[in-house]
């Protein structure tokens, strides 16, 4: 019998990334309004939920969302989101030079 009281991979990679978020803030002093504080910890635990179904869809085993939460957390959400622009747009260039 399975024992649904623990939690799931995807869930505690969302509250990781979350925490680490809202101590990092704190720690670095980049944010001191409350409000944004936890604006940045639901930006980061959304996108560690993003990326759950991103590990799911790449056959990856699904304890990889919990080091994803934890890196997400620790960059932040515009980290990622530069990452993510800078990925795609070099992917977008080589596809365009190919097709030259």
């Amino acid at each position: 019998m399975t024992d649904h009281s623990q939690l799931q991979p995807q869930t505690i990679g969302v509250l990781l990334s979350m925490l680490i978020a809202v101590l990092r803030l704190i720690y670095d002093r980049e944010e001191t309004r409350p409000v944004r504080i936890l604006l940045e910890s639901v930006f980061c635990g959304s996108l560690s939920l993003a990326a759950y179904y991103g590990i799911l869809a790449m056959g990856l085993d699904v304890n990889w969302s919990v080091f994803t939460g934890g890196v997400i957390g620790y960059f932040g959400s515009t980290t990622v989101k530069l990452i993510a622009y800078d990925v795609i747009s070099r992917k977008a260039n080589k596809r365009q030079d190919s097709d030259e």
